[in-house]
C-alpha cells in the first residue's frame, strides 16, 4: 500500500501497514531517537523560537527541497516542515513519493513547528548575507518571523497538522554501504532507467540484497546497466525491490561521495526503502510489479573484443555523433584489420569518419549504436580503459571497465544498412 493513501476534507488521513496512524487533526507525529511521539501542535503552549547559522539553514533547505513537489494541487506539499527540538531544527519535505529530512544544529529557546513555502524560504536564506537568523512562530496568524542583522521578514505558513508524516527507517533489514560506492552505483545505473510512465517498473532501479552483495540493475529496453557492491553478509534470504530512479538520483546529489557510511533499510512491509547518511534521511516508496529477467540478455561469451582508452572513445564518439543528429543519433562502429572506425552520415548534413587506436581480438565486425547510449556510459564508467564485447552485429554489445568485474553495460544495436 502506498505510504500516503488518501486526502480527505483538508486533512491527510494516513493508512500505512507497519507505521502508526497519523495523530488526530491537531497533533503530529515525528521520530525522535527511533520512537514515534505524538505532540500537541495547536493547543496551548509557547511559540517556536530558534536561532541558527544562515549557512547551515541554507544547506539544509537546499537538501530537503529536492523532495518538494513541483506540480501539486495540495499547497502543503509546496512547504517545508520546520520542527524545533532540543538543540536541533528538523527540516522535512515530501511529494508523497519521496521524503527527505535534515537535522541542523540550532539554539532552541522554545520548541514548536510550522510549515512555510520551501522555495521562498530557501531563496530568502540563500540570498541573506547575515551570519545567523532568528525565527519566531506567530501561532495566532500561523506565520514565521525571521530576523537577522539587516533583514526582517514575515512568511505566512500552513498549520503543520496538515503535513503528511514522513517515517524513519527504524525497523527492517539494514545494510551499510560507503557513500562513495553507493553514489557510483546510482550514477552508473539510473542512466539506463526508463522515463516511460507507461511501464512504471522500468522507471525504477532493481535492487537485490543477497548475502554479501547488493546488486543494482536498470533497463529501458534499449540498454541495461548492472552494478554489484560487496557488503557484510547478514545470513538472510535474498530480498528484491524496485526503487524509483528519481529517488536514487536525488540521493546521489545528496551523498558526499566519501568513506562515510549510508544505512539502507527496507521496511518490514517491503513497501518503502530508507537511506540515512549522517543527519540526512531519504525515504522512498517502492514500485510494485515484477522486474524483467535482465540476466537473459547478458552475453555468456564474445566473438569480438575491443579494448581502448575510455577518453579516446568518448571524444571520438562525441565528435562523430555531431553528424548523426538528423539520423536517429546512429553511429556505426567497424572493427576490421586491427582498426576501429566510427562513422556517422546523413544525406542532409554529410559524413564524419574517425579512427580510434584500439586492441581488437576476434572476428571483424560492423555494428551500429545510438551514440547517446554510448556517451552516457563512458561519462560515468570510472575507468581509464574499457572493453567492448560482441557476439555479432545484431546481438547486444557489452561495455565493461578494464580491471573491474563489478559493472557491465549492455546496448542493443540499431539495424541500419552498412
Amino acid at each position: 500500500m502506498h505510504p500516503f493513501s488518501r486526502y480527505n476534507e483538508g486533512r491527510f488521513q494516513y493508512e500505512r501497514k507497519g507505521f502508526p496512524r497519523c495523530a488526530p487533526a491537531y497533533d503530529y507525529v515525528y521520530s525522535e531517537e527511533s520512537v514515534f511521539v505524538a505532540v500537541s501542535r495547536c493547543g496551548e503552549g509557547a511559540a517556536m523560537r530558534v536561532t541558527c547559522s544562515t549557512q547551515n539553514l541554507g544547506q539544509g533547505l537546499h537538501i530537503v527541497s529536492r523532495a518538494v513537489s513541483s506540480r501539486t494541487t495540495l499547497p502543503i506539499l509546496n512547504n517545508v516542515l520546520m520542527e524545533a527540538t532540543p538543540g536541533k531544527l528538523r527540516l522535512t519535505a515530501t511529494n508523497l513519493e519521496i521524503g527527505i529530512k535534515q537535522a541542523i544544529d540550532a539554539e532552541v529557546q522554545e520548541e514548536g513547528s510550522i510549515t512555510v513555502p520551501a522555495r521562498l524560504l530557501t531563496d530568502y536564506v540563500s540570498a541573506n548575507p547575515d551570519a545567523s537568523i532568528s525565527m519566531t512562530l506567530d501561532k495566532k496568524n500561523q506565520s514565521l518571523k525571521l530576523k537577522s542583522e539587516h533583514f526582517d521578514a514575515d512568511i505566512r505558513g500552513i498549520d503543520p497538522a496538515d503535513f503528511p508524516p514522513v517515517p524513519s527507517g527504524t525497523e527492517g533489514r539494514k545494510v551499510q554501504l560507503s557513500q562513495a560506492d553507493l553514489k557510483d552505483a546510482i550514477e552508473q545505473t539510473v542512466i539506463a532507467a526508463s522515463s516511460d510512465e507507461g511501464r512504471p517498473v522500468l522507471t525504477g532501479v532493481y535492487a537485490q540484497l543477497n548475502g554479501g552483495h547488493v546488486t543494482f540493475a536498470a533497463t529501458d529496453g534499449h540498454r541495461l546497466a548492472v552494478k554489484t557492491l560487496a557488503v557484510p553478509a547478514d545470513g538472510q534470504q535474498p530480498d528484491t525491490m524496485v526503487i524509483p530512479a528519481r529517488a536514487l538520483a536525488e540521493l546521489s546529489r545528496i551523498l558526499k561521495g566519501g568513506s562515510e557510511q549510508v544505512d539502507l533499510t527496507v521496511a518490514p512491509q517491503k513497501n518503502q526503502v530508507f537511506f540515512k547518511a549522517g543527519d540526512v534521511e531519504l525515504m522512498s516508496r517502492l514500485i510494485e510489479g515484477t522486474y524483467p529477467n535482465y540476466k537473459q540478455v547478458i552475453p555468456n561469451d564474445t566473438t569480438t573484443t575491443i579494448t581502448l582508452k575510455t577518453q579516446d572513445l568518448l571524444t571520438t564518439t562525441k565528435v562523430v555523433s555531431l553528424f548523426a543528429r538528423d539520423a536517429a543519433n546512429v553511429v556505426k562502429f567497424k572493427a576490421e584489420g586491427g582498426k576501429l572506425t566510427l562513422t556517422a552520415n546523413t544525406s542532409e548534413v554529410g559524413q564524419n569518419t574517425a579512427d580510434v587506436e584500439a586492441k581488437i581480438d576476434g572476428n571483424d565486425l560492423q555494428v551500429a549504436f545510438n551514440a547517446k547510449y554510448v556517451l552516457d556510459v563512458l561519462g560515468i564508467i570510472g575507468a581509464d580503459e574499457v572493453t567492448l564485447g560482441f557476439t555479432g552485429p545484431l546481438n547486444p554489445g557489452m561495455i565493461k571497465p578494464v580491471g573491474k568485474d563489478d559493472y557491465l553495460y549492455i546496448i542493443m544495436p540499431v539495424r541500419v544498412a552498412m
